[in-house]
């Protein structure tokens, strides 16, 4: 997990797939990187947020181990 402001930019480096994050400050996580269900192009959709066992994860991406929140 990489990230450029914490609580707004960040990615995760999957392989060689970088699949990156922006929250808008009101609740609203958008995702980048992965195809949404049902389309072939990788482009921002909304994604939902939620802990995990000890992994915080987005529509099935998870990321585990210190997560820079705020």
């Amino acid at each position: 997990m990489e990230v450029e402001q914490v609580g707004s930019h960040w990615w995760l480096l999957v392989g060689k797939r970088r699949i990156e994050f922006r929250h808008d400050g009101m609740g609203t996580v958008t995702m980048q990187g992965l195809p949404a269900p049902g389309s072939s192009f990788p482009g921002w959709r909304p994604v939902s947020s939620r802990w995990e066992d000890t992994s915080l994860c987005w529509d099935g991406i998870c990321a585990r181990g210190p997560i820079p929140l705020d």
